[in-house]
C-alpha cells in the first residue's frame, strides 16, 4: 500500500494574517512551568505554527482569548476543553521573531474567521 506524507515547512511565515486550523493542544512542562502547546496548521503554505499559553483560568488569558476566537460558544460556558476548539478554523496574526535557535513565528493574535 502506498504511503503519502505531507511536508510541513520549517521556515517561518512572513509577518501577516493566515487562515489556519487548530490541530492539537497538549499540556507541556516548560522552564516556565506547565503550559498549553497549541499546534496550528496553515494549509495554504504547508506550515505548522506552534504557540504556548498559560493554564490560567482568567478571561484575560491568551488560552481563553484563543479558545473564544476559535469557538465563540466557549464564552457562555463555565469550562472548555480541547473538544470545543480542536479542528476549528481561525485567522492567525503572526510575526517573525529572533530566538537563540534562529527565527520563528510568534502568534500575536488568534481571530475568528469571517463567515
Amino acid at each position: 500500500m502506498p504511503v503519502s506524507i505531507a511536508i510541513l515547512r520549517d521556515e517561518p511565515l512572513e509577518d501577516g494574517t493566515y487562515k489556519a486550523v487548530l490541530r492539537d493542544i497538549q499540556e507541556k512542562e516548560t522552564k516556565y512551568g506547565p503550559r498549553l502547546l497549541w499546534l496550528f496548521e496553515v494549509p495554504e503554505h504547508g506550515a505548522e505554527v506552534a504557540g504556548f499559553t498559560s493554564l490560567s483560568t482568567s478571561t484575560m488569558a491568551n488560552a481563553y482569548l484563543w479558545a473564544t476566537s476559535l469557538n465563540p460558544a466557549v464564552a457562555s460556558k463555565n469550562r472548555w476543553g480541547t473538544e470545543d476548539v480542536v479542528g476549528r478554523e481561525c485567522l492567525l496574526v503572526l510575526e517573525v521573531i529572533d530566538t537563540e535557535n534562529g527565527q520563528k513565528n510568534k502568534i500575536v493574535k488568534v481571530k475568528l474567521t469571517s463567515t
